[in-house]
């Protein structure tokens, strides 16, 4: 499930509700979240582009009348993980299109990093991690070793 866009079906922002964004152009999508609290990603649906790192993390958060059903964390963190591929995103498209598979992925992303993606946590808080894979065709397991993660 996504973010539901109320009132406006026609920013989905999916081929053929919504024509495309032409290069080098933006749009503003102006939507009603209202009550749809939680942590998303955004990604574009044509040209292959989240495979050259068309993707981002979204957070809706609660509104003060709706309070947490915990204690306020001392962090919170939108992680980004996905596979990776050197291959340009046109070259992987191109595979698709004409019947064949990706590869396997050169490597794994968190964050944009291939290695050295940092959290700064102190023992004894609680952090909130907004965990969404964003790769391309692999699942991907997550854990931190030596700590506790409740879910």
């Amino acid at each position: 499930a996504g973010i539901q866009n109320r009132k406006k079906s026609y920013q989905d922002g999916v081929y053929g509700t919504t024509c495309p964004i032409p290069p080098g152009k933006n749009y503003t999508y102006a939507l009603q979240v209202k009550d749809q609290i939680g942590s998303f990603y955004y990604f574009p649906s044509l040209g292959f582009h989240k495979a050259a790192g068309g993707f981002g993390g979204i957070r809706i958060s609660s509104r003060p009348l709706i309070p947490l059903p915990f204690p306020p964390p001392a962090d919170d963190y939108t992680v980004l993980i996905g596979d990776w591929f050197t291959t340009n995103h046109k070259a992987l498209r191109a595979q698709l299109d004409n019947g064949g598979k990706l590869p396997l992925p050169d490597g794994i992303l968190i964050n944009g990093r291939s290695s050295g993606a940092i959290l700064n946590i102190q023992s004894g808080n609680t952090y909130r991690l907004r965990i969404s894979n964003v790769g391309l065709q692999n699942s991907l397991n997550f854990r931190i070793q030596i700590h506790m993660m409740m879910l």
